[in-house]
């Protein structure tokens, strides 16, 4: 019963993390390590590594999900437990699942509450907490996904937005010089009859904003991994740049 109560509270949270109504704890996702080991034919230990923090405690309790790999389905809750071990920066979670289900893989997330950063919590401090990375055209990152918890001022995420801008209008622009046969047109949504390089190389922060408010409210899809920022703009365009309304 309390399994599945968790569950369920879980699943709501998740919902609504962008909100972020109760600011007592924050729900973040740690990846896994290579180190899985089996306990019985439904549970296994999975490690996470936390060198820069948070610390977790013991009899913690954590949700294990699975990354996106070409089917919603991949996202599934693999399993739940708690931290029943702690060495140093390892943290060992007994994870249950049911049989015949995905099993736990390197990298996968595990989801657990912390206490909330001081720092400035906005758009892309929810980004991290799913540990999203979204990268430049050079695949340098706009921000560190871990190192975003010690420390992020509301300075920094107006000025990553404006970087994030200035890159999708570069790689437009790169693209209807060199290869405008990517321009395609735009069938549905707000942009409905534009082409998409040509809106790229007219963003503005309202634009990026609404886009990482879509990234928030459909985590699951980019949970975990690492994304050039402009290639997966350039794909929502092209899908009708549906929003979130409020």
């Amino acid at each position: 019963m309390r399994l599945r109560l968790f569950i369920l509270v879980f699943v709501f949270i998740n919902l609504k993390s962008s909100a972020q109504v109760d600011n007592s704890k924050w729900l973040r996702g740690f990846p896994i390590t290579s180190y899985i080991i089996d306990i019985t034919d439904s549970a296994k230990v999975v490690q996470v590594y936390l060198p820069g923090g948070p610390a977790f405690k013991e009899k913690q309790i954590g949700l294990l999900r699975g990354l996106y790999n070409g089917l919603p389905a991949d996202t599934m809750i693999i399993g739940t437990g708690r931290c029943h071990l702690i060495k140093g920066d390892y943290y060992y979670f007994t994870i249950s699942y049911k049989k015949g289900q995905r099993l736990p893989k390197e990298n996968d997330l595990l989801y657990t509450f912390v206490d909330p950063p001081l720092i400035y919590r906005k758009q892309f401090a929810v980004l991290a907490s799913h540990f999203i990375e979204l990268q430049n055209v050079y695949e340098d990152p706009f921000y560190d996904r871990v190192g975003i918890f010690n420390k992020w001022k509301e300075e920094d995420e107006k000025s990553t937005i404006d970087s994030m801008v200035s890159d999708i209008q570069f790689t437009g622009q790169y693209f209807l010089k060199n290869d405008p046969s990517m321009d395609v047109l735009i069938k549905t949504g707000q942009f409905r009859d534009q082409k998409v390089l040509s809106v790229m190389t007219k963003c503005q922060p309202g634009n990026v904003k609404d886009f990482l408010n879509y990234v928030i409210a459909r985590p699951r899809l980019y949970a975990g991994k690492k994304w050039k920022m402009s290639e997966i703009f350039a794909t929502w365009l092209s899908a009708g740049a549906p929003v979130v309304m409020k």
